[in-house]
């Protein structure tokens, strides 16, 4: 334990970021004394009573065309520099969620002497390749300037060095995850074989997770399967587009829409399925992905990412290939079908047990830390 030197500083999140986000808190607490200084807003404000952190509040409106984006992006750019300045005993900064494309305030922070470690759970520029983003090309370049700039790069697994194109800042890379389960939370409540014959996909609804895939296969797997039923959970910009789809394929009666699921409820959806379709582009390590393996919950995923360090194709869980409406389609009436599928999710709890503890996370982070002389 030490003085507090370490800061963590994020782009204001979503409601996605802020399980991650306490967990990184939690794990940074045991590697020093009082209060981390925590810059960030918007859904992150929900830790301004949290007396682990001495919390500075930045919100951040999106704006509705891509010049109003660049601009509210650099007044919330701005306004996170003020307080970096303003948090003058911190002697080194952790940015987390989209902290790839705050140039102004790591060029801050690196200017006033202090270190910079960016650890990256999600890569911005390859999120908003398959939306097509018209700012897909400035944030490809602020990323390429925060990456020189910051001292060290923390990524989930090395997967992640080619996955996101980082091959260049291999000698600054390190490994570490934030990812922690409570398995007393996330456990087998409903064993497989009793489980209703429902296949499920949980996340953000947008683009770079795949999400089409699933919903346009689900006509020709309820056509295959005439017992089956569907669970989309979440929330994003292609919800209102999916209801739509589902609507007009006649399925409205056998799909299910949660919206956003808090994060207590994960378990009791988990336990609900027969298999849970992660049909994702890229992705860093998904969480959803961990807790349902903790809830012997079968996955079928893509190869992206960190992804393959735990889904091992039929010992605990199936890798999706190729990522189509045809393939997801091909893929889950196949795995339902196999006898295998319970031996499966048991091996696949197994794994995230022996992976995902607390004193791992806190060695990796410790490791870095040290190397810096935070």
């Amino acid at each position: 334990m030490r003085e507090t030197t370490i800061g963590l500083l994020m782009f204001p999140i979503e409601r996605s970021g802020i399980h991650p986000t306490a967990n990184l808190i939690g794990i940074l607490s045991s590697l020093t004394h009082g209060p981390i200084p925590l810059v960030t807003g918007n859904a992150g404000r929900v830790f301004e009573t949290d007396t682990r952190v001495r919390f500075s509040g930045v919100d951040h409106a999106a704006g509705g065309n891509a010049v109003l984006r660049v601009l509210h992006n650099i007044a919330t750019q701005a306004r996170i520099t003020r307080r970096i300045r303003e948090l003058d005993g911190t002697g080194t900064w952790l940015f987390f969620f989209g902290g790839e494309v705050l140039v102004l305030p790591m060029l801050a922070a690196k200017l006033s002497g202090k270190k910079v470690i960016l650890a990256l759970p999600a890569h911005t520029p390859i999120m908003m390749a398959p939306a097509g983003d018209r700012l897909l090309v400035p944030a490809g370049i602020l990323t390429g300037i925060t990456c020189r700039l910051c001292d060290r790069i923390v990524l989930y697994s090395p997967a992640l060095i080619d996955h996101w194109g980082l091959e260049r800042y291999r000698d600054k890379i390190a490994i570490a995850r934030e990812h922690l389960l409570d398995f007393e939370a996330f456990r087998v409540e409903v064993p497989l074989r009793e489980r209703p014959a429902t296949v499920g996909y949980i996340g953000r609804l947008a683009d770079e997770k795949g999400v089409w895939n699933f919903v346009r296969a689900l006509p020709r797997i309820a056509a295959g399967n005439a017992d089956l039923r569907f669970l989309i959970g979440g929330d994003g910009p292609l919800l209102p587009a999916i209801r739509e789809f589902v609507r007009e394929s006649g399925l409205s009666g056998r799909v299910t829409f949660t919206g956003w699921i808090r994060h207590e409820d994960l378990p009791c959806h988990l336990n609900s399925l027969r298999l849970l379709v992660l049909p994702s582009y890229t992705e860093g390590l998904p969480n959803i992905m961990l807790e349902a393996m903790a809830c012997g919950t079968p996955i079928l995923a893509t190869p992206v990412g960190a992804v393959p360090d735990f889904v091992r194709d039929g010992v605990t869980g199936f890798i999706l290939a190729p990522n189509t409406p045809e393939g997801v389609a091909t893929s889950v009436l196949d795995i339902l079908g196999r006898p295998e599928l319970a031996s499966v999710a048991e091996a696949a709890r197994e794994c995230v047990e022996q992976e995902i503890t607390y004193e791992r996370a806190v060695e990796r982070f410790a490791a870095v830390i040290e190397e810096l002389g935070g």
